[in-house]
């Protein structure tokens, strides 16, 4: 019966080592073939002067070419649809722990920055770094049973992973970044939302940017907030608009600006918007020209 159980025994850890090899195997293999923004960061190979992070409002609006043109430094754009603060922070403090070239950080805040959805936002970009701790805490505040079985578990994580992270490492081809993370959206309008509602927040959350905020500035690096045009038709949907605002403004301090465009002319012309809360792509380059106007008195200050 000893003999049995010890047999029993060796096998299970002789799997579970097996699982877990092929497990960081995947690991490897997805960082050493996949050659996106986030593993660039992830590898520290990024360091520009003017860094941005966000939502799609960052992605689709801060055009980094415009940026560098005119004020004179390199500029790169980190944003992604649907990652708010809570799990962007990751990749914000991995580059902070890593930059030598950073002078500004941009922020672009959607009014539902401080909130989170239910899910991690394309886990298949992140799985691969559960064992970097910035990752890991930015993912456990979204799904902290997922994040801590993902990181313990072996072969839990094996579970999570999509077609789409296995295509990145046996059949995409690496994507060759010739807009410095930046992407435009169509001149199409499609307008979604049409009844009035209150976008996500968190105190928590915002206690988490806040603490982020004083440490960033502590170091000498500056600290842009900016809200970026919102469609007025758009705007007046939405009722906690002012309170989130406000939230921004409290954090100005000493290396700390916010800058809000919500009253901006180009919010009443419909012409520059793809829907209520995402300008186009002729909006998205009149506000880079005139967001690196304003950021050129910010650095200069």
């Amino acid at each position: 019966m000893r003999k049995e159980l010890k047999k029993i025994t060796l096998f299970l850890l002789l799997l579970v080592a097996a699982i877990w090899s092929l497990q960081q195997a995947i690991d490897t293999a997805y960082k050493k073939r996949v050659s996106n923004k986030f593993t660039k960061v992830m590898n520290h190979e990024t360091d520009a002067q003017i860094m941005l992070f966000g939502s799609s409002v960052v992605y689709n609006h801060f055009n980094p070419k415009i940026i560098s043109s005119v004020t004179g430094l390199d500029a790169y754009n980190m944003g992604f649809s649907g990652l708010f603060y809570v799990q962007y922070s990751g990749l914000m403090q991995e580059y902070l722990s890593y930059q030598k070239r950073c002078k500004v950080l941009i922020i672009g805040c959607d009014f539902d920055n401080l909130g989170k959805n239910e899910f991690m936002t394309r886990p298949d970009l992140f799985l691969a770094y559960t064992g970097n701790k910035n990752i890991y805490h930015s993912f456990y505040e979204i799904e902290p049973r997922k994040a801590f079985m993902a990181k313990y578990v072996p072969g839990y994580k094996l579970t999570l992973l999509s077609k789409a992270f296995y295509a990145k490492i046996l059949i995409d081809k690496t994507v060759i970044d010739t807009n410095s993370g930046y992407e435009a959206l169509t001149d199409k309008w499609e307008a979604t939302k049409t009844q009035p509602f209150n976008s996500r927040y968190e105190d928590h959350i915002f206690e988490l940017l806040q603490t982020a905020t004083k440490e960033i500035s502590g170091k000498g690096i500056k600290v842009v907030f900016a809200i970026p045009p919102v469609y007025t038709e758009g705007y007046k949907l939405i009722l906690n608009a002012e309170m989130i605002k406000n939230k921004y403004h409290s954090l100005v301090g000493n290396n700390v600006y916010f800058l809000d465009y919500t009253t901006d002319s180009m919010c009443t012309n419909r012409n520059y918007f793809h829907n209520f809360t995402h300008l186009n792509a002729q909006g998205a380059a009149l506000f880079s020209h005139t967001f690196a106007q304003d950021l050129i008195k910010i650095i200069h200050e």
